[in-house]
């Protein structure tokens, strides 16, 4: 019999608002107190951020992780007698959940191999790599489908709700990836499955998994198939304590990632196309979240005990964290920044030009008033011998334009006004462009 466990980020449409744990942590309280008591009824759910926890004395503890608050939002053992059947070949032994914030939810479990398994399946890796896929998954799938939708629902029925959390309508999406983990049972003597289990990865693989099975090392975990050893359950649950939490800082980095990249694109379309208001909220709203990411990050880090921080460091080390991820994140960030310094200048400009518009068809009805007030001036003058006795002859300008009929100095007023603002909104706009 093989034994496996799996770890399975999936993307749900859950996060607590940036801030909103600091800002208003009463309100939050109550939110989860509420939602405790409408499931309570739920066996083996357990919310994680419903009483109001004492002032935490930093790093009370030496070996312990000592956090501000739990990382955790909701998590729950799901019963196995109401999970419908996987397969013939796996059946599960255990399965669970962890939401996050972030948009993270985490599915783990133990799966095991039935009876009715051939040999020739019984040795063959690459058959079992792709089954501990296929199940987790889709046990990922089930709880999302029945688990967090009825918890997301519940949330959204309270009406202060949108002002702490946000809650977005999602299909339900595959898995990031499903790290599978071999259970070695010295007793059971299947090293050479154990060997293949991870000897195509790479050679440091191949020797890390001769020392585990010479008994000095508890596990091998760098690359997705993992070997643990039965017999060190200590060690093991200790390391699988720090891979989750590893695997929530790069599953909520990578969907934050990936809508950084989603919003630039649209971005980078003509204006035209796109809602600009709406654009400078998504953006807006995907900085705050990425950088709430990247503090929440840094106050684990400082609050790990040293064993789990040095842990979780390794298998983000391993996996590249830094440069695959958080660095092209900040350069997203830093890019977003510029988007939105140009949307805004853009606006500015914008509105200086309508202020501009304005200001110029003001000004040029002065040319509609100046015409009126020479032909008025010109036709009092010539019937007023008082007005022209300090002229010494007639006027040619004066006397042309009090001929003219008033609604011909109209209409050449107003043409003249149009043309002016015509030229000036050409103008404003190249300077713009």
């Amino acid at each position: 019999m093989h034994e496996f466990r799996f770890l399975a980020p999936i993307r749900v449409g859950f996060t607590t608002l940036p801030g909103a744990l600091d800002r208003d942590a009463e309100r939050c309280q109550s939110l989860w107190e509420q939602i405790e008591t409408d499931i309570a009824r739920r066996k083996g759910w357990t919310l994680h951020r419903t009483s109001r926890r004492t002032p935490v004395l930093g790093w009370s503890r030496s070996s312990g992780d000592v956090l501000r608050r739990p990382l955790e939002v909701a998590s729950a053992q799901v019963p196995v007698e109401s999970i419908p059947a996987v397969g013939t070949r796996l059946e599960v032994d255990e399965l669970g959940w962890t939401l996050y914030d972030h948009n993270v939810l985490l599915v783990h479990g133990v799966l095991r191999t039935t009876e009715h398994v051939s040999t020739d399946e019984f040795d063959d890796v690459d058959l079992w790599e792709a089954e501990v896929q296929r199940v987790g998954e889709q046990l990922a799938r089930r709880c999302v489908d029945t688990d967090i939708t009825h918890l997301l629902q519940r949330i959204r029925r309270i009406p202060e709700a949108s002002d702490l959390v946000r809650i977005e309508e999602l299909p339900t999406s595959q898995p990031l990836w499903v790290t599978r983990a071999l259970v070695h049972d010295p007793q059971r003597g299947d090293e050479g499955f154990a060997r293949r289990w991870v000897a195509r990865i790479d050679a440091e693989h191949q020797r890390m998994i001769e020392q585990l099975l010479d008994g000095e090392r508890p596990f091998v975990a760098q690359w997705l198939n993992h070997v643990h050893l039965s017999t060190e359950t200590e060690a093991v649950s200790w390391h699988w304590h720090a891979l989750r939490i590893a695997q929530f800082l790069w599953a909520a980095m990578h969907y934050i990632d990936d809508e950084l990249r989603q919003i630039l694109a649209w971005s980078m379309a003509d204006l035209h196309t796109v809602s600009v208001s709406d654009l400078r909220r998504e953006l807006r709203a995907m900085v705050n979240q990425a950088q709430d990411l990247l503090m929440l990050r840094a106050e684990v880090f400082q609050h790990l005990s040293r064993s789990s921080l040095a842990e979780v460091q390794r298998v983000l080390n391993v996996w590249g964290y830094t440069q695959l991820l958080e660095d092209p994140v900040r350069a997203k960030l830093s890019i977003c920044g510029d988007r939105l310094t140009a949307l805004a200048e853009d606006r500015a400009a914008r509105s200086a030009m309508f202020t501009d518009i304005i200001l110029m068809s003001i000004g040029v009805t002065s040319v509609l008033a100046t015409a009126i007030a020479l032909v008025q001036f010109g036709r009092d003058a010539g019937q007023d011998p008082s007005q022209s006795v300090f002229d010494l002859g007639g006027g040619s300008i004066t006397s042309w334009l009090s001929s003219q009929s008033m609604d011909a100095i109209l209409i050449l007023s107003l043409l003249a006004s149009v043309i002016l603002v015509v030229i000036f909104i050409w103008k404003r706009r190249q300077s713009i462009s």
